[in-house]
């Protein structure tokens, strides 16, 4: 037979008092018997309050269930046996046998143990708790977490606390099963349930083996952002030794955090990296990767510095940062910079071979102020050269340029716009000064189904040089264009999609100016020009959207001599069934192609993901093919690989192949990349509720 008692103290002795006090008032004849029944009631309804507002009640109560139940009034002990359950709260205590003191809270439990709560489920063997205060010892027992699925096994365990346990020596895994795919191994454990975890003299285990070591380890066991070391990673570079990194995760506040980073090469030097983070409530946000490493080796000192900012784009005072910069560019070609770069740099093959193959790391900034129909704004730019051979000394650099632009407004038939810049140019070697360039200009268009548009443009340029040689220290220049736009729409319905044409003829003359100018960017190209321009646009369109797009662009400049005929420009996009963007120029007067820029995406029937591209340059001596490839053969398992070859040299580039294997409790994630200068192999142990663990 199933017995039942429920323990109330305290709402008993209110009751008790309350009692007491009616009887005292109506025994000492202070109030007649009609006013001891009104106070009586009063009481009651007091009473009935206490039941209802006072939550200490449903905590305070505690519940037995048993087959037998024996208690000692002088020692104030439960003595329970037989499927025995005790109820305190929200936690409960299950065993085969039990001693419960009611004064104390105190218990004792034998066999089948199992303790549980909103945050744990805990088996032992024996168990000595207190169910008032948490605490207690826990014999040949496993706490599981409920919440980050966290086992841990010891032959003691400590529990000090609500949700703070100790243990002398322990094994913690997210691993369901009885042998666990992976677990850690160490002494003087600390854990703190749905917080943090630390231990001593750590093995990590697969399937029972000791593969890795590691004197202390901290690890965070919940989504909360909190301050401490993070997994350290260990690994071997061909050429540069063993490769240890230590993270260190701060959480600065609510809205900032920082990681430090200490990376050590055994045979090269020690590199520290820092990268912070912040989201401000008004939507501005940012991080900053700063990275110095010190070569021993080469006896160099190298620098990767990456960041972003962004402010509000609506509000009136907005602003952006972009940064993008290494001292030189031996550090890429000495260190991976997939690898160095985190793997933030580079999404996919085609950010990877535009990085890869461009020339230059461009930094840019801006703040700008908005008026209601104008502009004032402070940007600036430095590049970094990547072509070997190089000075960066002889880079001009924008250093600051503050300018102002006036938004197109109406003045009667005439669309009148402004825009001025005074620009500082800065470089170690070379002409360098400030430049000055104002700008007005009137634009004009007239009909309906065939549209003119004309634009005047006026501009005077003067430049204020130091060290300018042969420019002098105050060259100047004063020029126009004039642009005339000619363009149409021609529409074709058919069955089944539409046939958009959009034709355009242009004509843009730039009269004689002064050439010879400093070269600091695009505004010194501004040169004598009489340019005709046919454009033909076609677009494609069915039930779903646009489907097709393919531009050609044919200009003639009658001032470009014997050949006045530019290179055509062929531009396409696909967006169904393959998604495809390519851009072709061909010089028709050498009759070869000057430049191809395409990448084309398949998705095949087997849920593969192919990619192809080719990056030409016929003037910059680059052509370069890529081939992306990303398949899940199952749920578990995926690969992806990226191959860069050089069509010039003949051989690969680059290779970047990734294989993932993802399993309930954990995940491998193996990583070739190969380069010119060598190749390296990374393993990566996903493990569920800790992070990455890098081989």
């Amino acid at each position: 037979m199933q017995l039942t008692v429920t323990i109330g103290i305290e709402m008993t002795n209110k009751l008790t008092a309350t009692k007491n006090l009616f009887l005292k008032i109506t025994e000492q004849g202070v109030w007649s018997r009609a006013q001891g029944v009104f106070i009586l009631v009063i009481c009651s309804l007091l009473c009935a309050l206490c039941f209802l507002a006072t939550p200490s009640f449903a905590e305070e109560r505690t519940t037995i269930d048993s087959e037998s139940l024996e208690y000692d009034g002088e020692t104030f002990t439960y003595t329970a046996k037989g499927h025995v359950k005790i109820r305190k709260g929200l936690a409960t205590v299950q065993a085969d046998e039990m001693r419960y003191n009611d004064k104390t809270s105190g218990l004792t439990a034998e066999g089948n143990v199992v303790y549980a709560d909103p945050d744990v489920r805990i088996k032992a063997k024996k168990a000595d708790l207190n169910l008032e205060n948490k605490t207690g010892t826990l014999y040949e027992a496993e706490v599981f977490s409920k919440k980050d699925n966290f086992h841990i096994n010891g032959v003691e365990i400590e529990k000090t606390g609500e949700k703070e346990y100790t243990l002398k020596k322990a094994s913690f895994t997210t691993c369901d099963a009885p042998l666990p795919a992976w677990c850690f191994k160490g002494s003087n454990v600390d854990l703190i349930v749905g917080d943090s975890l630390k231990a001593k003299n750590v093995t990590f285990d697969i399937k029972g083996q000791p593969v890795f070591f590691s004197p202390y380890i901290s690890a965070g066991l919940s989504n909360e952002r909190k301050t401490g070391f993070l997994i350290p990673t260990m690994g071997y570079v061909k050429g540069k030794g063993v490769h240890y990194e230590q993270p260190f995760f701060w959480a600065i506040s609510d809205n900032r955090d920082a990681t430090l980073i200490l990376d050590v090469f055994s045979k090269r030097g020690v590199g520290e990296g820092l990268e912070y983070r912040f989201l401000e409530p008004d939507g501005s946000k940012g991080n900053l990767w700063t990275y110095h490493l010190r070569d021993n080796e080469l006896g160099r000192d190298f620098w990767d510095i990456r960041g972003a900012y962004d402010r509000d784009r609506d509000a009136r005072i907005t602003g952006y940062l972009n940064i993008n910069y290494i001292n030189t560019s031996e550090f890429y070609r000495e260190y991976d910079p997939f690898l160095m770069s985190r793997g933030k740099r580079f999404m996919d093959a085609a950010s990877y071979l535009t990085v890869s193959t461009g020339r230059f790391f461009e930094s840019t900034g801006e703040v700008s102020l908005r008026f209601d129909n104008s502009r004032l704004f402070l940007t600036s730019r430095y590049l970094v050269d990547l072509q070997e051979g190089v000075q960066q000394s002889t880079i001009a650099q924008r250093l600051p340029e503050m300018g102002y632009f006036m938004n197109p407004r109406k003045v009667g038939p005439v669309v009148f716009s402004f825009s001025s810049t005074l620009s500082n140019f800065w470089r170690e070697s070379g002409a360098s000064g400030q430049r000055l360039d104002l700008s007005p200009r009137f634009s004009y268009s007239f009909g309906s189904d065939f549209i003119i548009n004309q634009s005047l443009r006026l501009r005077e340029t003067a430049y204020f040089l130091s060290e300018g040689g042969d420019f002098g220290t105050s060259p100047h220049r004063e020029s126009l264009d004039y642009t005339v736009t000619a363009q149409t729409r021609l529409m074709k319905r058919y069955s089944s999609f539409i046939h958009i044409m959009e034709p355009s003829l242009g004509y843009t003359f730039i009269p004689s100016a002064e050439s010879n100018l400093p070269l600091f960017d695009s505004t010194e190209l501004y040169t004598k020009t009489s340019r005709i321009e046919l454009r033909l646009l076609n677009r494609f369109l069915d039930s779903h959207g646009e489907f097709l797009t393919v531009r050609v662009t044919q200009p003639f400049d009658s001032y470009n001599g014997d050949r006045p005929f530019l290179p055509l420009r062929l531009q396409a996009a696909i967006h169904r069934p393959v998604a495809f963007r390519g851009e072709v120029s061909y010089d028709v007067n050498t009759g070869r192609v000057e430049t191809i820029n395409s990448n084309i995406y398949f998705t095949l029937p087997s849920k593969m993901i192919l990619s192809l591209g080719e990056r030409y340059n016929r003037t910059g001596d680059i052509h370069f093919y890529s081939v992306g490839m990303n398949y899940a053969f199952s749920k578990a398992i995926s690969a992806e690989t990226n191959f860069w070859y050089d069509a010039k040299s003949g051989g690969l580039k680059d290779v970047i192949a990734k294989v993932k294997y993802q399993k309930q409790c954990w995940g491998v994630n193996m990583i070739y990349t190969k380069r010119e200068q060598g190749y390296s192999i990374s393993v990566l142990f996903d493990l569920l509720g800790l992070g990455t663990i890098k081989l």
